[in-house]
């Protein structure tokens, strides 16, 4: 059995990209319930991951109901999602509910930029620049506790951007994206690396008055988060 990639998109975190595919395999049927993944080794090879990354990525699919893994020599990943019945989706949210987490994904990438970028062309006092690395510094060691921390670290940015207005539609944005995140997408391990990595970048440019380069990792920041959201509701 191979598994049918694409060419991925520049820049994307490995993990994210083979989680992606793999859940848009079983989506789209060509890995149907009861189907037995490729050998650990065989599997690294067709997502062009490393061994420790393919775990990630099967913890992450265990976390999320696509599959179950059995140790010993007859064991193995055996996909265990279908498409109707009780396994209709790994998640409880309608069709509706849906439609407005994508819709909010995208206001998302409209509205945190700015606020990263507004924030970036002010003079912060020194004050606020070390709450900023407080929360910075709190997400990174938050756990599981990582959703309320990161919603913290968002919502001090777009205060910092001094514009009420923005600062309501986030914390607006902000709400409605945990309540359906929480049942989306599972905490996973290199997903919140490669978000913390990306809350440095952030920082560092607000920090360092650079609106552009601010506005920019922010944006890439929330299109990751969206991406792994459509991979698991494709």
């Amino acid at each position: 059995m191979t598994i049918q990639t694409g060419s991925g998109s520049a820049g994307r975190n490995p993990f994210e990209e083979a989680l992606r595919q793999l859940v848009d395999e079983i989506h789209a049927g060509r890995l149907p319930a009861g189907t037995r993944l490729p050998p650990e080794r065989e599997l690294s090879e067709q997502l062009s991951i490393g061994r420790t990354t393919l775990r990630a990525v099967i913890r992450a699919l265990q976390q999320a109901g696509y599959i179950q893994t059995q140790r010993g020599r007859s064991g193995g990943s055996v996909v265990v999602w279908e498409p109707r019945g009780d396994r209709a989706a790994p998640t409880a949210l309608t069709d509706e509910m849906k439609t407005r987490l994508f819709d909010m994904l995208k206001f998302r990438s409209v509205l945190e930029p700015g606020s990263a970028g507004l924030a970036a062309s002010r003079q912060l006092t020194e004050q606020e620049s070390q709450a900023l690395q407080d929360r910075l510094h709190a997400v990174a060691s938050s756990g599981s506790d990582f959703r309320r921390a990161d919603c913290n670290l968002h919502s001090y940015i777009a205060d910092l951007s001094e514009c009420h207005a923005l600062v309501e539609a986030i914390a607006n944005v902000q709400l409605i994206l945990n309540e359906s995140l929480l049942r989306v997408v599972p905490v996973m391990g290199p997903a919140l690396e490669h978000s913390n990595e990306q809350h440095e970048m952030i920082v560092e440019a607000i920090l360092k008055g650079d609106p552009d380069r601010a506005r920019q990792v922010m944006s890439d920041h929330v299109e990751a988060t969206a991406e792994l959201v459509r991979g698991f509701l494709s």
